[in-house]
C-alpha cells in the first residue's frame, strides 16, 4: 500500500467513526479523542487530515451532498427531458431516505449547530445556495426546451429546495409517522404538473 492510499484509509476511518459517533451521541457529546478511538488513529493523525472537529462535520456533510450530486448528474445523462429527469430523481427519493439511515440525525444535527458555530453555518449556507442553484438552473433547463412554464424560476428553486427540505425534516423527526420517500415522489411529481401546466 502507497503511503497516498494509507493517507486515505487513515481519512476515511476518521470520517467513519466520527458518523457513528456524531450519529449515535450528537456532536457535542463526541470528542476528536472519541474518533481517534474508534478510528484506531493518533490524534496526529486526526490533526493532519482534519483541523477541528467541526471540519469533520463539514467534511461529513460534503460527500453525503457529492454522493448525491453524483446520483443527479446519472440521472440527468439518462434521460430525455427535465420531466422525466425529476420523475427519475422522484423515484430513487425512497431509496435515499432508506439507505442514509444515521445521516439524516447528522444533518439535523448540522443545523442546530449552524445557530452556534459560523463555519458550520457558512456551510449550510452554501448548501443551501447550491441546491437552490440545482433546481433553478434545473428550471430553466425545463422552460428553454418547452416541458415546463415557470415565469420566476428562482421562485420556484426555492419552493422546490423548501419541500424537499420540509420532508427532509419531518422524516427525520418522526420517521415512523409516514411513508416519507413515496410523499416525497409525489410531492415532486405534483410540483412537476403544476409548473407543466397539467391538472394535479
Amino acid at each position: 500500500m502507497t503511503q497516498e492510499e494509507r493517507s486515505q484509509e487513515t481519512r476515511s476511518s476518521i470520517l467513519a467513526a466520527a458518523e457513528h459517533s456524531f450519529a449515535e451521541r450528537g456532536y457535542d457529546v463526541t470528542s476528536v479523542d472519541s474518533i481517534c478511538r474508534a478510528a484506531c488513529v493518533s490524534k496526529g493523525a486526526f490533526y493532519h487530515h482534519f483541523p477541528s472537529k467541526g471540519a469533520v462535520f463539514v467534511a461529513l456533510l460534503n460527500e453525503w451532498l457529492n454522493d448525491l450530486d453524483a446520483q443527479f448528474a446519472t440521472m440527468r445523462t439518462s434521460t430525455a427531458s427535465v420531466p422525466q429527469e425529476v420523475a427519475a430523481m422522484a423515484s430513487s427519493v425512497d431509496g435515499i431516505y432508506r439507505l442514509a439511515g444515521a445521516k439524516w440525525n447528522i444533518l439535523l444535527e448540522f443545523w442546530a449547530k449552524s445557530k452556534v458555530d459560523p463555519a458550520v453555518a457558512q456551510s449550510t449556507i452554501e448548501m443551501i445556495h447550491r441546491y437552490q442553484g440545482f433546481f433553478r438552473e434545473l428550471l430553466e433547463r425545463g422552460r428553454r426546451e418547452g416541458s415546463l412554464h415557470v415565469a420566476d424560476t428562482d421562485l420556484a428553486a426555492v419552493v422546490f429546495l423548501s419541500v424537499v427540505l420540509g420532508l427532509l425534516l419531518q422524516g427525520t423527526l418522526d420517521p415512523e409517522g409516514r411513508d416519507w420517500g413515496t410523499l416525497a415522489q409525489r410531492a415532486l411529481s405534483m410540483l412537476m404538473a403544476m409548473m407543466a401546466g397539467r391538472n394535479t
